[in-house]
């Protein structure tokens, strides 16, 4: 189905609601002004996934995967969705005087505070159904579906839809049957800046920049003043059968340094001294 078909398909299913006078559910007409159909012949969306072959696309650890890491990192990114919401709502209530939400909505910013508290931070995982949200938050269906579109829209969080083949379907019934969205979080464009500065770290004060450089020239130094075979027995730390052959190496080249030096002494070979 092209692209063009699938935008007439919205449209066209409330104008014939309309026109056989049938009531829609808050639902059902969410669904259709969205532009969301049923596949012919199952009773899943369009576009939906199997499960388990997109999840890996849809799923990423939250910062560096930890739990500490992942909290900080959604503890700051919630700071943006409240600052939008606040903006917009005072823009529009220069035009709608007395108007209690902005872009996102007091029940946006709920959903979108109790998907971080749910994700898992290792991984990325985040399949909560809408109703779970709902009941999450004592919100309704209906309102929290809204709430996740407007946080699609402004750049919060995407998701895929997904069914699965249903175990031993009966003759000529369905085959497979939708179950709940991979959702995955996102970071507004303008934001990515602003999180890579927040969490790249204070810069190492000078004083501890001069004191592993004197500790390091120390060492330097001192590998240095040391023989070759002293000089493996300070930094070798691997295997033991190579460790050996290289400590043997080491002493055969003090050896020759040795019998250098001593020719070098009286000038026999034409060594520096």
């Amino acid at each position: 189905m092209t692209a063009a078909t699938r935008n007439d398909a919205s449209p066209f299913g409330l104008i014939a609601a309309k026109v056989t006078k049938t009531a829609l559910g808050r639902k059902t007409r969410a669904l259709l002004e969205r532009g969301d159909s049923p596949r012919s012949g199952e009773k899943v969306w369009r576009n939906s996934y199997t499960e388990g072959t997109i999840e890996d696309r849809v799923w990423k650890p939250i910062h560096d995967g930890t739990a500490r890491g992942g909290k900080r990192w959604v503890g700051a990114l919630l700071k943006a969705p409240k600052a939008l919401e606040y903006k917009t709502r005072l823009k529009r209530r220069q035009v709608e005087p007395g108007s209690r939400n902005g872009a996102l909505g007091e029940i946006g910013i709920e959903v979108l505070e109790f998907l971080y508290e749910l994700v898992d931070f290792s991984t990325g995982r985040l399949e909560p159904a809408i109703q779970t949200i709902a009941d999450g938050i004592g919100r309704s269906y209906g309102a929290v579906h809204e709430a996740l579109c407007r946080l699609r829209k402004e750049g919060f969080l995407h998701w895929m839809r997904r069914s699965r083949p249903i175990d031993n379907p009966q003759p000529g019934g369905q085959q497979v049957e939708q179950i709940q969205n991979a959702y995955a979080l996102l970071v507004p464009t303008e934001m990515k800046d602003w999180l890579r500065a927040l969490f790249k770290g204070a810069p190492e004060p000078g004083c501890e920049q001069d004191r592993r450089k004197r500790e390091r020239d120390a060492y330097e130094a001192m590998l240095a003043s040391l023989t070759a075979e002293e000089r493996h027995d300070a930094t070798w730390s691997g295997d033991r059968l190579l460790g050996e052959t290289l400590r043997r190496l080491a002493a055969g080249i003090d050896a020759r340094d040795i019998r250098r030096g001593e020719s070098s002494s009286t000038g026999e070979t034409g060594g520096s001294f």
